[in-house]
């Protein structure tokens, strides 16, 4: 009886403990791995060695993306459509991993990142306005940017037409 009663208190606990790493999965994606002045840009296939300039996104499969500019990492899923479980961006003051959908990006023409998208991000709007009057630049939101990367994939070509700069 003993035997048995400890066989079904194991099982409940490896149930549990599968249940936990399942849920972990799931809950919070863990940014990329990104080895500076190692690892190549997905986008360029420069070597990423900035990292204030830094983005990567994983998707539902868990494959990691890396990026040298936050501008390559918007290019590179309107591009492709996977699936993404997380996009990550580098806060620019703070050098650390925030998630994107919940970043606050300043996109200037002064900005000096690695394939000139003029595009940066931090973890707060305050931060955000403050660095947007010091590039003269304007504050974006996570889909406001994608926006902006949609509608700059869809103008024609120069010769095509009309082409206006921003």
């Amino acid at each position: 009886m003993r035997i048995y009663r400890f066989l079904k208190l194991w099982s409940m606990i490896l149930l549990l403990t599968l249940g936990a790493c399942a849920d972990a999965a799931k809950a919070e994606p863990t940014p990329p791995l990104i080895h500076y002045g190692e690892d190549m840009c997905e986008f360029c296939g420069m070597i990423i060695s900035d990292e204030r300039y830094a983005a990567g996104y994983v998707t539902r499969e868990g494959q990691e993306r890396i990026f040298d500019d936050l501008g390559g990492m918007f290019q590179t899923h309107l591009q492709r459509q996977e699936d993404v479980a997380a996009f990550f961006v580098q806060d620019y003051d703070e050098t650390a991993w925030i998630r994107a959908e919940t970043a606050h990006y300043v996109l200037s023409d002064d900005l000096p990142t690695p394939m000139l998208s003029g595009l940066i991000a931090c973890d707060s709007s305050e931060k955000a306005e403050a660095l947007a009057a010091e590039w003269r630049g304007q504050v974006l939101t996570f889909n406001e940017v994608l926006a902006y990367y949609q509608a700059s994939a869809s103008e024609p070509m120069a010769g095509e037409g009309e082409h206006h700069h921003h």
